[in-house]
């Protein structure tokens, strides 16, 4: 077995890295900006937005410099309009090649989209998509890491909101349909994700999987017709500075069939314990074992990249295979036929994904139970002419399996499951396994650490710690909240495997803003 360190990939494909810390922000290079709000001038504060664009911008800038990062009272309406969006040839969204904006977000029943900002200017402090005049300059790849930045739903589509600001030269933009959870971990997951191989687009949406798998995540390309825009959102893997043609828009994203629903799990389990957890891919052979099943060559599976952080990862021309360090697989088999948009019967993909399953050994010793199954669809559209708008297609179904103990599933979004990408010919595009091996010494480990008290009604005692997490959150009597999802399931986050009670909850703030939250409650 060789282990060798790796070398970090340049997103941009360009130069050498600079010498210093990361998340460098100075000078006019022109490849990197990002605005992050916490606290706002107008509207309700969140609370990981900085985290998330530190993570975003932490990679890159291991490259080449950021032009900025502004932050709360720094983030202004200027920086979004066509007379100051380039201002002194460094600041502002048309200012940088790659632009990174995490905050609040909103689209009105005119397909509108919305901003609230940091500090008034001209005595206005939100930005609105038909002032915005973009791409005309630097930009290319614009980041809305907001809720409903880029919808594909109802009347709603990237055509109709996003045709008239790109002033021709954007390549990719990267939004949601629904509202966002506010987490710290949009940015970081992102180049973790491109770092597996993936292009852009496929990154993104996989990012925002390990966070939530009820929100949903889109990605749009721009090109001079329906196929280069295909091609770009399917292959874009390096920053370029060529502008694109604003002929046709294609856009991807990840969500469930409309007509089905997502059921809660909520029944108390009768028994249940603590469980000690331990990583299941320690084992360099076991890995290189792996490698060779789906494709390596010998020589290929038997030598490992150790990078900075701890992942281990090997190439070969048929399969990407990373090892996080944290213990999850991921086996990347490169790009699917998107051609193929006669959507592949479910039980066949079920078959497919167990058949991978048992043949490398996934499911050794552990239980697996059958989880929701989801797709990514694509559809396009065009504002030229009389307007062409395509009909959503699946091209990809997404089978998933959690991991139980006693019959209790996992309720994470990033752990203790499996999820295996099938295109329509059949052909797998991506597995992951955060599954855990439950130690022999979990079964001493007792739940219960009291007696029960007499007089608390446990049910009541949860409700009122879920209470007290939400008025954390919502600041004033305008605010409401709204039950999306809950699960009781165990959570596989850390070594010891514990019950919980989780919900995510739909947050509204008052001026149309909403946001999404992941709430836990321990059981034990």
């Amino acid at each position: 077995m060789i282990i060798e360190k790796a070398a970090l990939q340049n997103p941009a494909d360009i130069s050498v890295p600079p010498k210093g810390a990361k998340a460098v922000i100075s000078g006019s290079d022109d490849w990197y900006g990002a605005y992050s709000l916490e606290t706002f001038s107008s509207a309700s504060s969140l609370t990981y937005t900085h985290e998330d664009a530190n993570g975003f911008l932490d990679y890159p800038t291991s490259f080449r410099p950021a032009n900025f990062w502004g932050k709360d009272a720094g983030v202004k309406v200027w920086a979004y309009e066509e007379a100051n969006d380039n201002y002194l040839d460094t600041y502002g969204m048309d200012a940088v090649t790659v632009f990174y904006h995490s905050g609040h977000g909103n689209m009105d029943s005119s397909g509108i989209f919305q901003a609230p900002l940091g500090g008034k200017w001209d005595n206005r402090d939100w930005a609105f998509s038909n002032k915005m005049a973009f791409a005309n300059e630097e930009l290319r790849y614009l980041f809305w890491s907001t809720c409903f930045s880029l919808r594909v739903s109802g009347p709603d589509n990237p055509v109709r909101t996003w045709w008239t600001p790109n002033k021709g030269g954007l390549r990719m933009m990267f939004g949601y349909e629904t509202t966002s959870v506010d987490h710290p971990g949009y940015g970081k997951f992102f180049w973790e994700e491109w770092n597996k191989n993936k292009p852009f687009a496929r990154a993104f949406l996989d990012a925002s999987w390990r966070i939530s798998h009820h929100q949903v995540p889109v990605v749009m390309a721009s090109g001079k017709d329906r196929a280069t825009a295909i091609s770009m959102l399917n292959n874009e893997r390096h920053f370029s500075r060529t502008p694109s043609a604003r002929n046709w828009y294609q856009w991807q994203w990840i969500g469930t069939l409309p007509s089905r629903a997502l059921a809660n799990e909520i029944i108390m389990p009768t028994a249940h314990e603590a469980i000690s957890l331990g990583n299941k891919f320690t084992d360099d052979e076991q890995l290189s074992k792996i490698a060779c099943l789906v494709g390596a060559t010998r020589k290929e599976a038997e030598t490992f990249l150790i990078d900075a952080h701890g992942n281990r990862l090997s190439t070969s021309k048929e399969v990407h295979t990373t090892v996080s360090n944290t213990g999850a697989l991921n086996l990347y088999f490169g790009k699917s036929n998107m051609a193929n948009e006669n959507a592949i019967d479910e039980a066949k993909a079920i078959k497919i994904a167990e058949e991978l399953i048992n043949s490398l050994d996934l499911n050794k010793g552990i239980k697996l139970e059958r989880g929701t199954t989801r797709y990514k669809f694509t559809a396009g559209g065009t504002h030229q002419g009389s307007g062409t708008l395509e009909a959503p297609k699946i091209v990809e179904t997404i089978i998933q399996f959690r991991q139980a103990h006693q019959g209790v599933k996992s309720v994470n979004s990033d752990h203790g499951l499996i999820a295996i990408t099938i295109d329509n010919d059949g052909r797998v595009v991506n597995a992951y396994d955060s599954t855990r091996n439950i130690m022999p010494a979990a079964k001493k480990r007792p739940v219960v650490v009291s007696p029960p008290d007499p007089k608390q009604n446990e049910g009541g005692e949860i409700d009122a710690h879920f209470t007290k997490k939400l008025n954390k959150i919502i600041a004033d009597g305008e605010s409401r909240s709204t039950l999306l999802y809950e699960a009781i399931g165990y959570d596989f986050s850390s070594n010891i495997g514990t019950l919980v009670h989780h919900k995510e909850v739909e947050v509204y703030f008052g001026h149309n803003l909403k946001k999404r939250y992941i709430l836990r409650i321990p059981l034990q």
